[in-house]
Parts: structure tokens; C-alpha cells; sequence
């Protein structure tokens, strides 16, 4: 079948890169978003299938995968693909978002919580503002753009049909699973670190001055000083922050290789 000059191979080999880009548009940080409406997402992933297909010219639909069986699970790998692909960046605001609430619940914050309008679900209010935080500065690195650049290259390296997922790339996965603790204990140790010595002050105060209710002391000077240290330590987010996205934006792309 041959409709304006387009093959069956040539429809199909558009629609895998539509899915593909599609499921990492679904899940991909900023991108992603619940607030961003889906028929953005969907118009974004269909704006860049049509620049992205010009330049897959060696990658075709073999004969074998035009079938309905064939083609239905080259949909289902390049499916997988879009999840690995978005899936990996999401774990770098996924670890800002735990040090925000280990911050929170440090300074007493724990058991009150917002609705964030980005990804409309309900966190603490320190959560919420050091995602806020770190979005803004994501902007400001055009981490957006990295990752359109990123999603590009995927296509170039992983196969439109048949791509693998070996052994390596779990491994990998897990690895990046345990950067998530350690991206939230680094935002979290300046004011964990100072909230304890408050507690220890606080301790040795009430030790020798047993008149003083330290439960009504303690807990609006733990909040005070948290936010004191939380607002001096915003230089220093952001220059973490800064060194984190490039370190992880590096292994994303090492990752991609892997497929």
C-alpha cells in the first residue's frame, strides 16, 4: 500500500516514535506534569515525531514486524523504552522532593500538608517549596531543553524495533533508586544538623533550668530556626542542585547507550 508517497513501514515507523515520545512526555519532569493538559503533551510528542522521523533514515520496520503480532509488541518495546527514558530524570526531583519532607519533619512540619499544584498531590509545605525551588532553577539551567536534547539522542541510539534491556540497565536502575536517599540527605543535612543542635541546646537547657517548659520553647524555636537556615541555605540548593542535574543528566545519557 503506497497513500501520498508513505509506505505501510513508513506509517508504522512513525507511530513507534510517536508512542515512544508520547509515554516520555507522560512521565518526564516538567514535561510531565499533571498541571500541563494532556493535549499539550500529546501535541509536543506529535511535533517532535515529525522532526525526529527525517532523521531516523536507516531505522526501518523489517518485514517480520508488520504483521499484527509483530507490530503490536515493536508497540509494546518502544512503549518500555519511553518509560526507562522518562522514567530516569524523574528520580533527581523525586530526591529533592524527600529532602523537603525530611525538613519538613524536622522542624515539625510533618502533619501539615498542601496540594501541589504541579503534580497535584499532597506534600509538606517545605516539600512543596524546594520542588518549586528546584523547578525554577531546572529552568534557569534550560534543563527543559536537555532534555529534549536527551530524548533526541535516545532515537539515536536506541533501536526504533527491537531494543534490549539488559541485565546492566536494572543494575543501573537500582543504583540510581539509592541516589534518590542521598540527593534528599544532602538538601536535608544543613537544617537536620542544626535542628539537632537545637534539640541538644534545648536538652542542656532544661537540665539546668527545670522551671522552663522546653516542649513550649522548643517546638516555635525549631521552626524559626529552620526557616532562618532554610532561607541561608538557598545559595548553597542551588549550587547542589546545579552539580547534581549535570552528574544525572550525564548518567541518563550513559543509560541510553545501554538499550
Amino acid at each position: 500500500m503506497n497513500l501520498f508517497g508513505l509506505t505501510l513501514s513508513d506509517v508504522q515507523k512513525f507511530f513507534l516514535i510517536f508512542i515512544r515520545l508520547a509515554t516520555i512526555m507522560a512521565i518526564i519532569p516538567f514535561y510531565g506534569e499533571r498541571s500541563v493538559p494532556i493535549q499539550l503533551k500529546l501535541g509536543l510528542a506529535l511535533l517532535i515525531s515529525v522532526i525526529v522521523y527525517p532523521l531516523l533514515t536507516g531505522a526501518a520496520v523489517p518485514q517480520e514486524t508488520q504483521s499484527l503480532l509483530g507490530f503490536s509488541v515493536s508497540m509494546l518495546q518502544s512503549l518500555l523504552a519511553g518509560l526507562m527514558v522518562g522514567f530516569i530524570p524523574l528520580m533527581l526531583f523525586a530526591g529533592v522532593q524527600l529532602g523537603g519532607e525530611l525538613i519538613g519533619f524536622q522542624m515539625g512540619f510533618g502533619i501539615t500538608s498542601v496540594l501541589d499544584p504541579l503534580s497535584q498531590i499532597r506534600m509538606s509545605l517545605i516539600a512543596q517549596f524546594e520542588y518549586i525551588l528546584a523547578m525554577l532553577i531546572f529552568i534557569t539551567l534550560d534543563g527543559h531543553l536537555y532534555f529534549l536534547q536527551g530524548i533526541v539522542k535516545s532515537f539515536q541510539v536506541v533501536p526504533l524495533v527491537g531494543a534490549s534491556f539488559p541485565n546492566v540497565l536494572g543494575e543501573a536502575l537500582v543504583d540510581l533508586s539509592r541516589e534518590i536517599f542521598i540527593i534528599g540527605l544532602k538538601i536535608a543535612a544543613p537544617i537536620m544538623v542544626t535542628i539537632f543542635l537545637t534539640n541538644v541546646g534545648l536538652g542542656i537547657l532544661g537540665r539546668t533550668m527545670p522551671q522552663m517548659n522546653i516542649f513550649i520553647v522548643g517546638f516555635p524555636l525549631q521552626i524559626g530556626v529552620g526557616l532562618v537556615v532554610l532561607g541561608m541555605s538557598i545559595p548553597a540548593f542551588a549550587f547542589v542542585f546545579e552539580k547534581m542535574f549535570h552528574a544525572f543528566y550525564s548518567k541518563w545519557l550513559a543509560l541510553i547507550v545501554t538499550f
